[in-house]
């Protein structure tokens, strides 16, 4: 089948579904709302200009505008029944049009987008990564891609019922999420999947509810099977229990923006990561940056132990964005020294080197009045490396830090081990936090320029750090 036959076949299919599309589409609307619970996290502009491709009634357009407010939008739908559905129910704030096209062949002259969504409509490209790159050409620089989409497992029980007859499933054959826009041209990756079961109550039952939202199209060049083969099936598949998996990847993809580097933060204060942004430093020949310094009354400046201990040039060394007193967070020291901070002022450094850019205590240590230091994480945009304790109760730490990571939508690039070595707690941040630890670093008599050097040897190549980065949670 030609890639334009089969939109002709998708488009037909959905919109004679465009009437009770909304009834039925229980598991899309839900989808719908936890990639707009990802999307909002993004650090987008005011007013965004937004590209939806396969809107649909509308589902995921709507939770995005009760979470960004008004935008500029572009509704597309390879359906113009769909579309028309759309338009009459939809009422987005900002400025509206709508458009029916084939997502996965962009018109030309739609212009440039700081986002680009789409939720549950991407599986239908005859070829996904083609299509997703072709995507990715219209984002502005620094710029968001977003999607939802469906993964290999999906639909495992009804395969099952089918293979219990020697038979080949008539649906179609979804990628791993780690394969999905792994290296799309220019764009930097983050993956997340999760399954979800829904019940039916028969066979019969889970295949009127494809139909009834267009999706019961058959894989290409599969035919139906004769009815009595199809009742052994129906069968199959009603005892094992009629329900049927859904294995969901969330890609997110970024344009340009954020230079090559990683932001080193930690699971409490004191706890290492100023030798280990050192060590990372002189392992990459990397630039460093401490935005925000506090405590400087009582200890030594970090950005000034960087710069001894990694052996950096004073071009490499990127002044902090705020230095205040009080060993304290900056929110509180900013406080008693009456300095009004904003994390919202704090902007990476102008360099083409690799870049370390170290926090200032914890995930959750507060910058200002609205802001902490995972906001901050998120809004420059780089993966984390967490810097750990090795010693007993550094699972709890370690994977709560995790979770705020992963439900920030933030990669995390690795952990960092700060003690004397344990293989236990080891396996278990990698096991239940399904992170790499790229270093255990045990207790030092001294610390000097030489001890840091021996460290950096250990640490793999930067661009191999990152490339797991964008691979994590697939």
């Amino acid at each position: 089948m030609t890639a334009h036959v089969h939109g002709r076949a998708v488009a037909r299919r959905f919109g004679d579904a465009a009437e009770r599309y909304e009834r039925h589409a229980g598991l899309q609307r839900e989808v719908a709302e936890e990639l707009a619970a990802r999307i909002v996290r993004l650090p987008l502009p005011d007013r965004p200009r937004i590209l939806e491709i396969g809107c649909g009634t509308g589902f995921l357009a709507e939770a995005l505008a009760r979470r960004l407010g008004p935008a500029r939008w572009t509704l597309t739908d390879i359906s113009p029944a769909m579309l028309e559905t759309a338009r009459h129910r939809l009422a987005l704030p900002g400025t509206c049009r709508f458009l029916a096209m084939d997502g996965e062949h962009p018109d030309a002259g739609l212009g440039e987008f700081d986002l680009i969504c789409s939720s549950m409509a991407v599986q239908w490209f005859g070829d996904l990564d083609a299509g997703l790159a072709r995507l990715g050409g219209l984002l502005a620089e620094g710029g968001w891609m977003a999607v939802a989409t469906l993964a290999d497992g999906t639909f495992a029980e009804w395969r099952a019922a089918h293979e219990n007859h020697g038979v080949d499933a008539a649906v179609r054959d979804y990628p791993r999420p780690a394969d999905i826009g792994a290296a799309l041209p220019g764009l930097r990756r983050i993956m997340r999947a999760e399954r979800r079961v829904q019940p039916h109550r028969d066979g019969m039952a889970f295949l009127r509810g494809l139909k009834a939202i267009g999706a019961d199209a058959p894989a290409p060049g599969r035919r139906p099977l004769p009815p009595a083969t199809f009742k052994r099936i129906l069968r199959s598949f009603d005892t094992q229990g009629a329900s049927v998996t859904y294995h969901l990847a969330y890609g997110t993809w970024n344009k340009g923006g954020a230079p090559r580097g990683v932001f080193v933060t930690g699971t409490d204060t004191g706890i290492g990561k100023t030798l280990v942004s050192a060590v990372l430093a002189r392992a990459w020949q990397a630039d460093y940056w401490k935005p925000l310094q506090t405590g400087v009354a009582t200890e030594p400046d970090d950005t000034g132990t960087v710069a001894l201990l990694a052996d950096l040039a004073p071009g490499r060394i990127h002044a902090p964005h705020a230095v205040l007193q009080a060993p304290l967070s900056p929110w509180a020291a900013a406080r008693e020294e009456g300095v009004a901070l904003d994390a919202a002022d704090i902007a990476l450094p102008a360099t083409r080197a690799p870049l370390v850019v170290e926090g200032a205590g914890g995930l959750l240590v507060p910058i200002d009045e609205r802001a902490t230091m995972i906001d901050l994480i998120a809004r420059l945009g780089l993966p984390v490396v967490l810097v750990a304790r090795s010693t007993l109760g550094t699972l709890n730490h370690t994977l709560l830090s995790l979770e705020a990571l992963r439900a920030r939508s933030i990669p995390v690039a690795g952990v960092v081990m700060s003690g004397e070595p344990s293989a236990g707690n080891r396996l278990g941040i990698e096991q239940f936090g399904k992170v790499r630890v790229l270093a255990e670093i045990p207790r030092l008599s001294a610390v000097d320029a030489g001890v840091v050097a021996a460290l950096a040897r250990g640490i793999e190549p930067l661009e191999q750090v990152l490339e797991a980065a964008g691979a994590a949670g697939a």
